[in-house]
């Protein structure tokens, strides 16, 4: 169901890891390494469907719609505006200089863009002072 007065806009956002990818992917897919960087809580239900929480009582449900084990995981979440939309963790990495990229995509409204990409960066700090990337 798309609401007509706002307009969403894809972000995508790419980190530099200095890591292995087997344990960037850990962090990424499973419920333990997303509640030590993305959400203050995490849980599973019935295999596909995730609850994030964070401390400031917000919450998000979301459906894990794909994994491809070391490479990406994306969710739809409940709250999504289109049928389209999704939040996807990426792992990329350059087939000649071997660097590792962490590409983070997600749908936002129009001119939030850069409050979001600012709370990633934050997050994105954490996991990387976590894993040491």
């Amino acid at each position: 169901m798309s609401n007509p007065k706002i307009t969403r806009a894809k972000l995508e956002i790419e980190y530099p890891f200095r890591s292995s990818i087997g344990i960037l992917f850990q962090y990424i897919s499973n419920p333990s390494g997303l509640q030590s960087w993305f959400a203050d809580g995490v849980s599973v239900t019935n295999g596909t469907g995730y609850k994030f929480k964070w401390n400031d009582g917000t919450e998000s449900d979301a459906i894990l719609t794909k994994c491809v084990t070391n490479k990406y995981i994306r969710f739809r979440m409940a709250d999504a505006f289109d049928a389209e939309e999704y939040m996807e963790f990426r792992i990329q990495q350059d087939p000649i200089t071997g660097d590792i990229d962490l590409v983070i995509t997600e749908f936002v409204n129009s001119g939030e863009g850069e409050m979001a990409a600012s709370i990633w960066d934050t997050a994105v700090d954490n996991l990387k002072y976590i894993i040491g990337g």
